[in-house]
C-alpha cells in the first residue's frame, strides 16, 4: 500500500471511529469522573503503544523530542479532549457535537496564523466548508436554543477553549518533525497527557466519585481501543501526510457517523433533513479535497 493510500485509510479511521466516541464519552461520564476517565483512557492507550514500540527495539525519545509530545499532549488531550469530556457532564451531547463542528475553523485559523504551510484556501474550499457547516446546523437545529441556556454557559466556554487547544495542538504537531514514528509519538502524547489528567483529577478530588458501572467500564475500554489507539494514532499519522484543511473535515463526517449509528442501534429516525445534511457533508468534503487536488496537478 502506497503512502497516499495509507493516509486516506488513516483519515477514514479517524472520521469513522471518532464519530462513535461522543456517545461513548457520554456513557462513560455517567459513572466515571471526567478527568479521571480521560486520564485512564489515554494512560492505558499510551502504555500499550509505547510498550509495543519499545519491544520492537525503538529507543526512548530524547528530552527535546519528549518536550514536543508533552506540549502537544497538553494542548490536544488535556485541554482539547479533557475539557470536552468534562463539558459532556453539563451539556447535551448534541450541543457538544454542534459546537465541536467549529473545530475545522479553529484548525484552519491557527494554520493561517502559525502554520509552516499556510495552505491558502480557494473559493471552492470555502464553499465546501460552508456546506459542511450548514449540514451541522441542519442536524443539530433542535439544540440551537440550548446556546441561550444560562446553565450551559460554562460547558460551552470550556468546549470553545477545547476547540482552540485542539487547533493549536494540531498545527503545532504538523509543524514539528521529531523524526519519530507518528504512532509512537501519539503514544508518548497519550502517556504524558494521561498522567497530567490523572494528577489533575486527583487534585480535584474526583476519586471520591469513582464508582464505575459495567456500562462505564465498557465505554472506557471502547475509548481506549477505538478512540485512542486507532483514532488518535491515525490522526497523528494523517496530520503529517495530508493538508491540515483536508484533515480537519473529519469532524463533519464524525457527525454523520453518529447520526447513522443512532438510526441503526438506537432506532432514531432518519428524515429528509438528515438526508440533505448527509449529502451536503459529502459534497462539502469532496469540494475541499478537490481544491487541494488542483494545486498538486
Amino acid at each position: 500500500m502506497n503512502a497516499n493510500a495509507k493516509a486516506w485509510l488513516a483519515y477514514a479511521g479517524v472520521a469513522f471511529f471518532w464519530g462513535t466516541t461522543f456517545l461513548a464519552i457520554r456513557i462513560g461520564v455517567q459513572s466515571f469522573p471526567p478527568f479521571i476517565m480521560a486520564g485512564m483512557r489515554h494512560t492505558i492507550g499510551g502504555l500499550i503503544i509505547c510498550t509495543f514500540f519499545l519491544l520492537k527495539g525503538y529507543s526512548l525519545p530524547s528530552w527535546s523530542q519528549f518536550k514536543v509530545y508533552v506540549i502537544n499532549g497538553i494542548l490536544m488531550l488535556v485541554i482539547g479532549n479533557g475539557l470536552v469530556t468534562w463539558a459532556e457532564m453539563h451539556i447535551s451531547s448534541g450541543l457538544a457535537a454542534l459546537i465541536c463542528a467549529l473545530t475545522p475553523l479553529s484548525i484552519i485559523g491557527v494554520n493561517a496564523l502559525f502554520g509552516a504551510n499556510k495552505e491558502p484556501l480557494k473559493a471552492v474550499a470555502w464553499i465546501g466548508i460552508g456546506a459542511c457547516l450548514v449540514a451541522q446546523f441542519i442536524i443539530f437545529r433542535d439544540n440551537l436554543s440550548e446556546l441561550a441556556n444560562p446553565d450551559y454557559v460554562l460547558g460551552i466556554v470550556f468546549i470553545l477553549i477545547a476547540i482552540l487547544g485542539w487547533g493549536l495542538g494540531s498545527i503545532y504537531s504538523k509543524n514539528k518533525n521529531t523524526g519519530l514514528n507518528a504512532f509512537y509519538g501519539a503514544g508518548l502524547q497519550m502517556l504524558s497527557a494521561g498522567a497530567i489528567l490523572l494528577i489533575f483529577g486527583s487534585l480535584m478530588g474526583e476519586w471520591q466519585n469513582f464508582t464505575p458501572a459495567q456500562e462505564g467500564i465498557n465505554a472506557v475500554v471502547y475509548l481506549v481501543i477505538f478512540g485512542s489507539l486507532v483514532g488518535y494514532g491515525s490522526y497523528m499519522y494523517v496530520l503529517k501526510a495530508l493538508p491540515a484543511t483536508i484533515v480537519s473535515t473529519y469532524a463533519y463526517i464524525n457527525t454523520i457517523v453518529a447520526v447513522i449509528l443512532g438510526w441503526l442501534w438506537l432506532d432514531e429516525k432518519l428524515n429528509l433533513s438528515i438526508a440533505i445534511a448527509v449529502v451536503l457533508t459529502i459534497a462539502g468534503v469532496w469540494l475541499v479535497n478537490k481544491s487541494f487536488a488542483k494545486k498538486t496537478n
